[in-house]
């Protein structure tokens, strides 16, 4: 059968790219070779008795790729990779990661219009920051709250949940702490915490990317590359990586286990479609996640966009 498959499947256009929403949450790998044939994306394992397993990878419906600790990958798998849409996130022991991304010229900027305009505007921003807060609640709060006062509530909430799963798990004193500089010494629940928040900015990199807005206008976090990213995500930690984590407490290898439990987590969640109407939602506007034809470039001017492509000189210029 492979024999008669052409040398090159070609690579999906645009319009045939699956909807952000409709993409898997993220597929984690370790101790295996990334290769790319003219089949596809391939993961490759190699037993110690010289047998070979090769597992293509469904490329263009995967949202984000994390490549574990015993990964390699070729250049042109990472080609294809970020072609078809994925963000590539290299996680690492200790909590090490590293981002690379896609520039799709059919992704719109009417997002990052908004976002731009939001981050810029101090009233805008401080009611799209009041909508993040609000978001992490079950229950409706009373309106009118300052932003301290979320704040408040919001760290309330999270040593509530740590004091809750604590008991429920029989761990005494538990306290939350990240020390890159000493990650080995920590106990496994937060080793695991730490891991799955990891995967979980990552996967909210790879939506925000892939919906054409920037990681790094963020609404609550500011002044580094992925606040936004951190915005997003903290909509999910009660939910997600913070009851996993303390299941974890007995577990001999903590970030590998938190990594490989949270896709089935998050699959069962739709975590995707969530994320993308939450981002559509900080930033007020219809949720709308249709590609559509690629957008027209036009040109900025004062009075209104003109379109590109058309040469503007008059008589007097030539």
């Amino acid at each position: 059968m492979a024999r008669r498959l052409p040398k090159t499947l070609g690579a999906p256009t645009a319009v045939a790219l699956p909807r952000v929403a409709d993409r898997l949450g993220f597929l984690y790998l370790d101790t295996v070779q990334i290769k790319a044939d003219r089949n596809g994306v391939c993961a490759l394992v190699e037993f110690d008795d010289g047998e070979e397993e090769r597992v293509y990878l469904p490329t263009a419906g995967i949202g984000c790729v994390l490549l574990g600790p015993g990964t390699s990958t070729t250049h042109a798998a990472v080609k294809r990779l970020t072609s078809d849409g994925a963000v590539i996130v290299h996680v690492g022991d200790g909590g090490v990661r590293c981002y690379s991304a896609f520039l799709n010229d059919s992704t719109s900027t009417r997002l990052l219009d908004r976002q731009v305009e939001v981050v810029s505007d101090t009233e805008r921003r401080l009611a799209a920051a009041k909508r993040l807060f609000t978001m992490r609640f079950s229950e409706p709060l009373p309106e009118g709250l300052t932003l301290d006062k979320l704040r408040g509530l919001e760290g309330r909430r999270m040593k509530v949940l740590y004091r809750t799963l604590a008991q429920q798990h029989r761990i005494p004193r538990f306290k939350r702490s990240y020390d890159p500089a000493d990650f080995d010494a920590q106990d496994p629940v937060n080793k695991a915490l730490t891991s799955g928040n990891q995967a979980l900015y990552g996967i909210a990199t790879s939506v925000i990317l892939s919906l054409g807005a920037s990681p790094a206008l963020g609404i609550l976090h500011h002044g580094q590359q992925r606040a936004f990213a951190l915005d997003i995500a903290d909509l999910y930690k009660a939910e997600t990586t913070v009851p996993l984590a303390f299941s974890l407490h007995k577990s001999t290898d903590p970030e590998r286990a938190a990594r490989l439990s949270l896709r089935e987590e998050f699959r069962l969640l739709r975590l995707i479609p969530r994320m993308v109407s939450d981002i559509y939602q900080v930033l007020d506007l219809p949720s709308s996640d249709s590609p559509g034809p690629p957008d027209v470039i036009n040109l900025w001017d004062p009075d209104g966009e003109l379109p590109s492509g058309v040469n503007y000189a008059t008589e007097a210029d030539r």
